[in-house]
């Protein structure tokens, strides 16, 4: 009975020990739940107030520092350390503050807006100690690959130059060789220069010499030849107005009028003619009634004008002066020229009176061999151009007549009141038939001792002997 209590009791009392040490832990999870709560928002209070506190990078800096005191060195002494290594990186001066170090960074960069040679100076502003000196030494770097290349490029130059240098010696001395050949050449040349000249000299002063003794004697020739050429053109004076007067004398008795005494009077002379001009001025102007356009045969004052009229020479009329006029040259025959003192002759053309003309015939003005249909009233319009009077009258105050070829014959017819007995043709013709008239025309002017010019005498007068008339 008594063993049975004891072991009763020591199974109650463990139990009671197990219920006290549960009962004992769940209050102590309580309590300790309720303490972790309180231990968690703490926690979160102090890690805020720690993060407001310090950041993150500076806990590093911290660490390092608690790290760095255990070999001795305190912290400020430490941080000291670094800013003194990071002012002598950036500025060179261990002793600058970080105020310092900015002022003298932003002193540069005041420093390169104002000098305005960099384009974009603005990307100064941001740039690390590190990428500045990465970007100098990529700068460095090209500038030295490029300084080697130059150096490269100035070497193959200087080699070239090198090259050239000698060359051109070689031409200098070459040049240097040509130029003691070029002078003693040149030596050579002025010398046979300067004798050339001395003879040349002597021969030019020769000739001089001997232009002026022949000058001097043309001049004495030419002057006793113009003496001699007056005193022979007033004695032809003297004998054509004897001739004249001859004449008015003789009046109709001297037949022949195919010498045209009339015709053959010059109107006037050559006053200036000069080798090689292609004009001439002549002795008559305003006051003897010239007009533009009129046209002389010239003749050489010692021959006179001869029978057939052919000149050698034909001048028309440009400009009117009083007493003289100027004259362009149409034509000059063969080597002939006009010199001073020819005379000039048109029979259309009188200064004092108007001249009478006849035309009968037919005529060839172009000389083309053939008949021209309208040759009489060209030359009918020819001397009324001139200033002559052409009429249809012949009477003795006709000046001359002027023939051409006799028209064509008429064809005979039989009378036919005779024809059937047998008898002779006879010419049955009508008095106002140009044959007819042509043939009394000549009759009449021998008659009457008027002179008559042919075609080609009309045309020798007027200074067309050379070419005919075209038309």
């Amino acid at each position: 009975m008594a063993k049975g209590q004891s072991g009763l009791n020591s199974t109650t009392v463990w139990l009671i020990a197990f219920v006290a040490l549960w009962l004992t832990s769940t209050v102590f999870l309580v309590i300790l739940y309720t303490g972790q709560e309180e231990i968690v928002a703490e926690s979160a209070r102090l890690k805020s107030a720690h993060a407001k506190l310090i950041s993150a990078a500076e806990e590093r800096s911290v660490d390092a520092i608690k790290g760095a005191q255990e070999g001795g060195p305190t912290a400020v002494g430490l941080l000291e350390a670094a800013r003194s290594e990071t002012a002598t990186l950036a500025t060179g001066e261990a002793g600058d503050a970080p105020g310092a170090v900015r002022g003298k960074r932003d002193q540069i960069l005041r420093t390169i807006k104002g000098d305005a040679v960099v384009a974009k100076p603005d990307m100064f502003e941001d740039v690390s100690y590190h990428d500045a000196l990465s970007r100098l030494y990529g700068g460095f770097k090209a500038e030295q690959q490029r300084r080697r290349e130059a150096e490269e490029a100035l070497a193959s130059r200087e080699a070239e130059v090198s090259k050239l240098a000698e060359a051109a010696a070689a031409q200098k001395n070459e040049l240097e060789n040509q130029a003691k050949d070029v002078g003693a050449k040149l030596s050579d040349c002025e010398a046979s220069r300067d004798a050339y000249r001395a003879e040349r000299d002597k021969y030019v002063e020769k000739i001089e010499r001997d232009f002026e003794e022949r000058r001097t004697l043309s001049t004495n020739d030419l002057t006793r030849e113009r003496q001699l050429r007056q005193a022979a053109e007033q004695r032809l004076v003297e004998l054509q107005k004897r001739f004249v007067a001859q004449q008015e004398k003789l009046g109709e008795l001297m037949i022949g009028p195919e010498k045209l005494a009339t015709a053959r009077q010059p109107d006037g002379k050559i006053l200036t003619a000069k080798p090689g001009d292609d004009v001439v001025y002549i002795s008559l102007g305003q006051k003897n009634s010239l007009v533009l356009g009129l046209q002389f045969a010239v003749y050489s004052s010692r021959t006179g004008i001869p029978e057939d009229g052919k000149g050698k020479a034909q001048v028309e009329v440009v400009a009117v002066y009083p007493s003289s006029a100027e004259c362009r040259i149409v034509w000059v025959a063969g080597n002939d020229v006009i010199v001073e003192g020819d005379l000039i002759a048109n029979p259309v053309y009188d200064p004092d009176r108007t001249m009478n003309f006849v035309v009968v015939g037919e005529f060839d003005l172009d000389r083309d061999g053939a008949l021209d249909r309208d040759g009489a009233a060209a030359v009918e319009a020819l001397i009324q151009n001139w200033g002559g009077k052409v009429t249809t009258d012949l009477n003795a105050l006709t000046d001359f007549v002027v023939i051409g070829s006799s028209p064509r014959k008429p064809r005979v017819a039989a009378d036919p009141t005779l024809a059937a007995g047998g008898a002779v043709p006879t010419k049955v013709t009508s008095p106002n038939d140009p044959y007819s008239r042509y043939m009394d025309v000549l009759e009449t002017a021998r008659t009457l001792a008027i002179p008559t010019l042919t075609q080609d005498v009309l045309l020798n007068f007027l200074g067309y002997s050379t070419r005919g008339i075209r038309r």
